[in-house]
C-alpha cells in the first residue's frame, strides 16, 4: 500500500489513452492489418529513407514529397505537388479523385488510374526545416485516408487535426511528428529574424510519444532506435509511454488480435476536448 504512494502518474488520463487506442483499432480495421504488420515502417530522418538532392527549393520540395508519399504506402496513388503560386486546374464539375488506398511499394504505377490526380500545396519555408515539412506532408496524406474510410474514426468529427495527426504516426511518421509538435524557435536577437517557420499541430508531445510508443510496441521496434533521433524534450515522455503499455499488455495483445478483441467502446461527445 505504501509502495503506491510513490508510484507515477500515467503519461495521459485514461480517456485520452482509450481514445488512441481507439483510433489505432480503427486504422487497423479500415487499411487491413497485413499493410501494417508487414509494409509499414519506422520513418526516419535519414538519408536512408530520404535520399538524394536538389538543386533549388520546389525540387527538394517535391522529393521529400515522393519519399514520404512511398513510404506511406502511396507510391500508386495519382497526385501532384503544386509549385508556389501556381494555380491548380478547376474543372466543372470537378473530377472524382482515386481512393487513396495503402500498398506495398511495388503496387501498380501511378498512371494505371485514371481519376484526378490529389493536389497538394506546401509552405516554402518548411522546406528549411525538413521535419515539419516531412510531417506536413504525412498529415496531409493522412487526411485523404482518414476522409475516404468506409467508417467514421472515433470521436473524428469534433477532432479531425488530431485524428489526422494519429493517422499520421500510425503510418509511421511519429518520429517527425513527435519532434515538431509545438516547437516554435525564436531567434535569440527578436529583432534580428522573426520566428522559424514551423507546421501547425493539434496534438500535444505527451499524445504523439504516447501512439509513438503505441506503434513501436505493435511492430516489436527497439525503442533505442526512435530515442537516437528524438529530441531530447520529447525521450522522457516517450519513455514514460512505453511504461505505461508495459502495464497492459492486454491492451496490446487485443491491437495485435493475439486475445479476442472487446466490444467497440461507446465514445460519446465526451471526447471533444480530449487534450
Amino acid at each position: 500500500m505504501m509502495f503506491s504512494l510513490f508510484q507515477r502518474e500515467p503519461l495521459l488520463d485514461e480517456t485520452t489513452a482509450d481514445w488512441i487506442h481507439a483510433v489505432f483499432a480503427w486504422a487497423l480495421r479500415e487499411q487491413g492489418r497485413k499493410i501494417f504488420f508487414g509494409g509499414t515502417a519506422l520513418v526516419l530522418p535519414t538519408p536512408e529513407f530520404f535520399p538524394g538532392r536538389a538543386d533549388n527549393r520546389h525540387a527538394m520540395a517535391e522529393l521529400v514529397f515522393e519519399s514520404v508519399r512511398r513510404h506511406a504506402g502511396l507510391g500508386h496513388w495519382p497526385c501532384r505537388l503544386l509549385a508556389p503560386g501556381e494555380l491548380a486546374p478547376q474543372a466543372y464539375p470537378p473530377p472524382p479523385l482515386a481512393k487513396p488506398v495503402r500498398a506495398n511499394a511495388d503496387q501498380g504505377p501511378a498512371d494505371a488510374f485514371s481519376a484526378a490526380p490529389a493536389q497538394f500545396r506546401y509552405v516554402p519555408d518548411l522546406v528549411d526545416n525538413p521535419e515539419a515539412l516531412i510531417a506536413n506532408y504525412a498529415r496531409e496524406f493522412a487526411h485523404h485516408i482518414a476522409a475516404s474510410a468506409t467508417e467514421a474514426p472515433p470521436a473524428g468529427e469534433d477532432n479531425w487535426g488530431h485524428v489526422t495527426e494519429l493517422l499520421a504516426v500510425f503510418m509511421g511518421f511519429g518520429v517527425m511528428l513527435a519532434n515538431t509538435a509545438f516547437n516554435v524557435r525564436v531567434n535569440a536577437c527578436g529583432s534580428c529574424q522573426g520566428p522559424a517557420a514551423e507546421r501547425p499541430g493539434f496534438l500535444g508531445r505527451a499524445e504523439i510519444a504516447y501512439a509513438l510508443a503505441l506503434f513501436c510496441r505493435l511492430k516489436d521496434i527497439p525503442p533505442r532506435r526512435v530515442k537516437a533521433h528524438l529530441g531530447s524534450a520529447l525521450r522522457p515522455y516517450f519513455r514514460r509511454a512505453l511504461q505505461d503499455l508495459n502495464r497492459d499488455p492486454d491492451l496490446l495483445a487485443r491491437l495485435r488480435g493475439d486475445v479476442p478483441a472487446l466490444p467497440d467502446p461507446s465514445l460519446p461527445g465526451g471526447f471533444s476536448k480530449p487534450f
